[in-house]
């Protein structure tokens, strides 16, 4: 089995995630592409490293997608013998198409804190940091009766008309329409210079900002009328999309208990500032990656509990004293973890391969 490469990559740029959500000094998106073509197996990794890149070629894989970019700085040459230089030559070699979902990814509507929430049987509550509001329209159409499937289905195609976890959302009335077609017209009903009364529906339902443009154009195109009569109007609902999550575990538990538990479903060792025995608690806030810099936005909203990583000395201490407790699972134990999620979503929306490229934490603890 096959799918085109464009149809992946959409995908995840206008569906899974939104790629005008990265942060402006941020690189998300396509980094090496060899060509359109057909893929077969995909591999995933954290980092495009020479090592990933080369037993995904060895695999036979045609697309790796990792969640750190290749690309962050300008690149003013391509010299063989120069690291990045390398990967860039050897990628294009083997024609192995690279592309990255940094912080488009993180400020998903599902992300990598929603899964790693979940992954620790929490429950999501709100954002930790909002970010931005998500802007949504009404859109309305007429169109004749007994066309009204059609158009519902080109709604639904543009990944409108969603409400939760319901699709093709469309209110309908009826009502009549009147037109008189003109010279050089070819109506789909009527005749030209006699006024036609026709009765027709109108179709509301509701698309976000990034479907809008997308969604006239299917409806417009699927439409048999030359000239389309149709509305829209900017709404004050949106939903709001942020970074991190603020998360409630089903039963409040103390620090010792809940590090074991991260160790244990993330596999890794747990860094920490400090440790109140006094603490039970059931609401903590995650950031995977690097947040822990974050812990003032914690004493904001009176949360005890961060669990991030990269946690620095001097954030160690300031959050101790603030009574916040930072717990550090490590930048790459808290993001790897999602390349299990992308390999059972690329399954199963394109029934193709997706393999998880083995890495190793860069970081080591000697004792």
């Amino acid at each position: 089995m096959s799918v085109e490469i464009i149809n992946i990559l959409k995908f995840f740029e206008n569906e899974f995630s939104d790629l005008s959500r990265q942060y402006e000094w941020d690189n998300s998106n396509r980094q090496i592409i060899v060509g359109y073509d057909k893929v077969s197996k995909v591999a995933l990794a954290l980092d495009p490293t020479k090592k990933v890149i080369q037993e995904a070629i060895d695999k036979g894989c045609e697309l790796l997608i990792t969640h750190h970019p290749l690309f962050f700085g300008k690149v003013k040459n391509i010299i063989k013998g120069d690291l990045l230089s390398d990967k860039i030559l050897i990628a294009i070699q083997n024609r192995l198409n690279i592309v990255s979902y940094h912080t488009n990814f993180d400020l998903a509507n599902y992300s990598l804190n929603d899964f790693l929430a979940e992954k620790l049987n929490a429950i999501i509550v709100d954002n930790f940091i909002d970010e931005g509001k998500e802007k949504y329209y009404k859109f309305a159409v007429y169109v004749p009766v007994g066309y009204e499937n059609k158009i519902i289905e080109a709604i639904d195609i543009s990944g409108a008309g969603q409400i939760g976890n319901y699709k093709k959302c469309t209110f309908r009335s009826t009502g009549k329409g009147t037109f008189e077609p003109g010279e050089n017209t070819n109506p789909f009903i009527g005749k030209m210079g006699k006024l036609e009364e026709v009765k027709e529906s109108r179709l509301e339902t509701i698309v976000s900002e990034k479907n809008l443009e997308k969604l006239i154009k299917n409806v417009v195109d699927t439409h048999p009328y030359e000239e389309v009569a149709y509305d829209v109007y900017p709404l004050e609902i949106g939903k709001n999309y942020g970074l991190g999550r603020i998360c409630k575990l089903k039963n409040r538990t103390d620090v010792k208990t809940f590090m074991k538990e991260v160790s244990k479903k993330l596999n890794c060792e747990i860094r920490y500032n400090f440790i109140d025995d006094t603490l039970y608690f059931d609401t903590f806030a995650v950031v995977t990656g690097s947040g822990a810099s974050l812990w003032k936005n914690c004493k904001k909203k009176n949360i005890k509990i961060l669990l991030t990583g990269d946690m620095k000395h001097h954030d160690a201490i300031d959050a101790e004293e603030a009574g916040v407790t930072i717990i550090d699972a490590g930048h790459y134990a808290t993001e790897k973890v999602f390349m299990e999620y992308l390999k059972k979503v690329i399954e199963s929306k394109f029934n193709i391969e997706a393999i998880i490229i083995n890495e190793e934490n860069s970081i080591k603890n000697w004792r």
